[in-house]
């Protein structure tokens, strides 16, 4: 399946190349969410601006609900060209650079602002332009609020209560390992899968936001939310090095600088879409939500800190960065 994808993409390519207007680039971009939401939104806003401010040399072609596979597979298709711009979260990001790892931790950030004052830093920015030996950077960060945990029908008020529960995890060891820490089970499944996994009993709950925990149906069987926080790990649009390194600095600077206006933008539709769907969970689902004493998940967790900052200095200096942030 992967090779007929890849064929079919460079024949879109070598069409796109064909065509009458040589002065034209196609580019394509792809994404896992569904259209009209604010990932698809800030990402149709990213494309206008870049075909605004080239003055049409480059035509972003955006590729929504995982059309070109999911998220591995489109940043493999990044790294070799085939597609330009992949959309992943670094849950997912880790297992291609490590260093991403950090940005997993569990309450490795202490609030929100906390989070975008450490996004907004020089230092973070190294992080996401350093990778392109790896064959990709990151351009843009994409917010997706603090994750937490929810269940079919048992409230979360401590870790004791997670005990014996199968909690489903995005495919990072950093996931895997924090779920174990707090002493349920960590089944790693595609995000397409958790709803049925739910509502059939293969798993007790889940870890994630509110606006995915709505949007995705899991309100439905899921009614029990406990605001514990674990995480504000993010998403992030990649770039492939091969087109990277084709382009001008000139050109790098204009994507840098939509990149800035489309984050900035997309920070508005999240904070949007975050207080919406806590209100339809609370009123149009009647899930329960809960707002437990966050000290004895973190006391549980703050190993984990620890143990990847012995990994190498890398870890270590940019764990301590972060936490030095006031």
């Amino acid at each position: 399946m992967k090779k007929l994808l890849i064929m079919f993409l460079l024949s879109i390519t070598i069409i796109s190349c064909g065509s009458s207007d040589n002065s034209k680039k196609i580019l394509k971009l792809s994404h896992n969410h569904a259209n009209g939401y604010p990932v698809d939104l800030a990402y149709k806003r990213f494309a206008e601006i870049i075909s605004n401010n080239s003055e049409g040399k480059y035509i972003i072609e955006i590729y929504p609900s995982g059309q070109l596979g999911d998220q591995k597979a489109s940043l493999e298709l990044a790294k070799s060209d085939v597609l330009q711009f992949a959309h992943i979260t670094t849950s997912v990001l880790e297992n291609f650079d490590p260093i991403y790892s950090v940005f997993n931790l569990p309450y490795i950030f202490r609030s929100h602002d906390h989070y975008i004052k450490s996004m907004n830093s020089e230092k973070v920015n190294d992080v996401f332009e350093g990778s392109l030996d790896k064959g990709f950077i990151t351009l843009i960060y994409i917010e997706s609020g603090a994750r937490s945990i929810y269940t079919k029908s048992k409230e979360i008020n401590t870790p004791e209560d997670l005990r014996g529960l199968k909690i489903r995890v995005q495919d990072s060891p950093t996931y895997v390992e924090m779920i174990k820490r707090l002493g349920a089970t960590p089944v790693t499944l595609n995000f397409s899968e958790v709803y049925t996994s739910l509502q059939q009993g293969v798993i007790d709950g889940a870890e994630n936001n509110f606006p995915s925990f709505i949007e995705a149906g899991h309100a439905e069987v899921a009614k029990n939310f406990s605001v514990n926080e674990l995480t504000r790990s993010f998403d992030v649009l990649t770039v492939g090095a091969p087109f990277w390194n084709s382009i001008s600095e000139e050109d790098k600077e204009m994507f840098r600088n939509a990149a800035k206006e489309v984050e900035d933008y997309y920070a508005q539709l999240w904070a949007e879409s975050e207080n919406k769907n806590i209100e339809r969970a609370k009123n149009e689902f009647n899930v329960k939500i809960v707002y437990p004493n966050l000290d004895p998940f973190m006391k549980l967790i703050e190993p984990m800190h620890t143990e990847l900052a012995k990994k190498g200095k890398e870890y270590k200096d940019l764990i301590d960065y972060i936490k030095s942030i006031e």
